[in-house]
């Protein structure tokens, strides 16, 4: 099978690329040009979405799209990469839901509209699913979700990934790490975009490359 990851060079990406190498898929990841290289390393055909069009690139590599597009940018990005699809295709489209939280967790009229736009946006997800030629599908992914609907589950993938990190089948791609007291630095860094891996807040200041031990924190 075909994938498309769009940001395959940051954190959950790369993470995507190594159990689709494992998996033996054939691959295709979007990023910026400082990216390309992380993503060929871990198998992927990388994709330059700043001097690129994807969805051109996707049929002019493959010649009729890619079976599954795994999408966290959300909105209107969407309809893009359904068009990255083959016939019968399914983008998923993960964070959605991590919005849906943030909306209710908000406090004001600016939450209300938050909620509100995310559950519209979910809402076309779910009618273009079935609007759209071709039986191309959108799918809403959510650990959070899974994990409450299905907690057996959750807690079976969750046994598998520990046990591939554990025979150093997988490993998270860090970018860099950063003492507590640099977290407001680390969240600009990581606003700017373009990161390859994930941004590690350490509160061991004195051994910042203790990894993700014990004393780190990811931001996501």
């Amino acid at each position: 099978q075909r994938v498309l990851i769009h940001g395959a060079a940051g954190g959950v990406g790369s993470a995507l690329l190594q159990l689709g190498r494992l998996a033996g898929l054939e691959m295709y990841g979007t990023c910026s040009s400082r990216g390309t290289s992380a993503v060929s390393d871990l198998g992927g055909i990388p994709i330059d979405y700043k001097d690129q069009d994807f969805v051109k690139e996707i049929h002019r590599l493959t010649g009729e799209g890619v079976d599954v597009v795994f999408d966290s940018i959300g909105g209107t990005h969407i309809w893009r990469s359904r068009k990255a699809l083959r016939p019968g295709g399914r983008v998923v489209a993960y964070g959605l839901t991590s919005s849906l939280r943030g909306g209710r967790l908000a406090s004001g009229r600016s939450g209300g509209r938050h909620r509100y736009r995310a559950i519209l946006i979910f809402g076309l997800y779910i009618a273009g699913s079935w609007l759209l030629p071709g039986g191309k599908r959108v799918i809403a992914y959510s650990i959070q979700t899974l994990k409450r609907l299905k907690p057996a589950l959750f807690r079976q993938d969750l046994i598998a990934l520990f046990e591939l990190l554990q025979q150093q089948k997988i490993k998270p791609l860090i970018a860099q790490r950063f003492p507590l007291a640099e977290a407001r630095h680390a969240h600009e860094l990581l606003g700017k975009g373009g990161v390859t891996g994930k941004i590690v807040l350490v509160r061991n200041a004195s051994s910042p490359e203790s990894g993700l031990g014990g004393g780190a924190i990811p931001i996501n």
